[in-house]
Parts: C-alpha cells; structure tokens; sequence
C-alpha cells in the first residue's frame, strides 16, 4: 500500500532505520533522487498518478515538502542524481502508457522538472544509476522484458545511447548512485 514515511539508518554503525518524517502523501512505485544537502521522491502512485516533486532535508527530522511538478505525471520511473540536478527517467504514464520521458529539476531552488530527453524505448520499471558524470537507465519492460544499459549525459539536455546490454533481463530491480 501507500507508505509515506522517511526512513533514515547510519552507515557508521549497524543499527535500525528510525522515523524521521513524512513525505506529504503517502505512495509507491516512485523515483528518489539526492543532492549532497536533501533527499526527493517524484512521482508515483496513491490510487492515482501523483506528479509530485518532494523535499526533504538531511540536517534534521522533518517532513517532506511539495517543491514541485514533474513535467509528465507518471508511476513506475527511475531517478537519478548528478550534482546540480534530479532526473526522472522512463515509467507509466496515464492515458499513454509506458513512456521514454527524461527530465531534470535543478537542486538549486524549488522548481517543476521540463522534459530533456528521450530513452531509446519506451520503459517501464527499469533500475536508475548515477556516476558522477552520467545518468543509467537499465532494464525494465516495455512489453517484453530488458536488458539494455541506457546512459545519457548530465552535461547537457540529450537523448540516451544503448552501451551495452545486462547478463541477463530485470524488471523492478533497485539501482545504485556513485
């Protein structure tokens, strides 16, 4: 179901996450991006479609705020993080269906994301990763099963490449950030 609780943990030490706020609505199959100050979740689902963009700061346990509209409402999509902006790659929209959409909000104030690219197909549900220099887009469904590797550049609004494929396809796996 719908969760809208901020979970945080240590990395210095094993230990529990504990509650640190809330995300103003509780929803699933949402994108999160990071800059070095705050964390954010886009998008996602309640009982419908949200174009949410939350905030929330890493300096003190505090619930989230609306900072935003995605340029494309939709579910199922990935965030990246490079570090200046968020971006949101790919997943479901309403009334369209699975879509190739990249787009990008800017850390530096609160602000809607706008549309800066396209993948090379439409996906729904791949995992999202960030280096420090480019963006990944890496499996997911777009009416059959992936195992392509999108990269797009954080340098400059650009459609994403194919560079090479994964051993194998996934569907609704998890990413990493550099």
């Amino acid at each position: 179901g719908s969760v809208d609780t901020i979970d945080k943990f240590t990395f210095a030490a094993d230990a529990n996450a504990t509650d640190s706020g809330n995300l103003t609505v509780g929803r699933y199959y949402l994108a999160g991006q990071s800059s070095s100050t705050h964390g954010y979740a886009s998008g996602g689902q309640t009982g419908e479609v949200l174009n949410i963009i939350d905030k929330f700061t890493f300096a003190s346990d505090a619930n989230a705020t609306d900072v935003g509209d995605m340029f494309q409402t939709r579910n199922y999509c990935v965030g990246q993080s490079s570090s200046t902006h968020g971006y949101i790659s790919g997943g479901s929209a309403p009334g369209t269906g699975n879509v190739d959409t990249i787009e990008k909000f800017t850390f530096a104030s609160d602000a809607n994301g706008t549309d800066v690219g396209n993948l090379i197909t439409i996906n729904q549900d791949p995992a999202g990763q960030s280096s420090t220099t480019h963006g990944y887009c890496t499996g997911g469904y777009n009416g059959g099963y992936l195992n392509v590797i999108q990269k797009f550049t954080f340098a400059a609004d650009a459609n994403a490449t194919d560079v090479g494929d994964l051993t194998g396809v996934i569907y609704a796996a998890a990413g990493t950030q550099y």
